[in-house]
């Protein structure tokens, strides 16, 4: 057990890294650049009407953790991006978070869903029917934890 919690304990570690280094409209928007195509910094500087300083820091910041690679060019620097799942990340949280701006959408999806079953003749519940009393003995997970109370 204590390994599979060391494995999880890595697992958000990482994401942690990875997600704090996303944690920025800008740093986002230099990855969305960098996978149309690889920039050097004055292009991304004038793209995104930023300074130069404030430009390279963040590169640095995605570099340090993956995200970027860079190659020296001449007096250049191309800067290209090294994870291309990491737009996958920036559009799954925009999904995220639409679907959080729209709650309503969950509740019209269940009522949609439901609708569509309604004319069916048999529930998977209805075709197993319930468990037994004897089920419990025959299996020990379904037994409930919960100890008794003390008399």
């Amino acid at each position: 057990m204590k390994d599979g919690t060391q494995a999880s304990m890595d697992k958000v570690t990482n994401a942690a890294r990875i997600i704090s280094a996303l944690d920025s409209n800008l740093r986002m928007a230099i990855l969305l650049l960098l996978s149309e195509r690889d920039h050097v910094v004055h292009e991304l500087v004038s793209t995104l009407n930023k300074s130069q300083p404030l430009i390279s820091q963040h590169l640095r910041v995605l570099k340090k953790v993956g995200l970027v690679s860079s190659k020296r060019m001449g007096r250049e620097v191309v800067y290209t991006l090294a994870v291309p799942e990491a737009i996958q990340l920036i559009n799954d949280a925009d999904a995220v978070a639409h679907k959080a701006d729209n709650p309503d959408e969950l509740a019209e999806r269940r009522e949609k869903r439901t609708n569509e079953t309604a004319g069916q003749a048999a529930t998977p519940a209805a075709f197993f029917g319930a468990p037994d009393d004897e089920s419990t003995s025959r299996d020990p997970g379904l037994e409930p934890n919960t100890p008794h109370p003390r008399p």
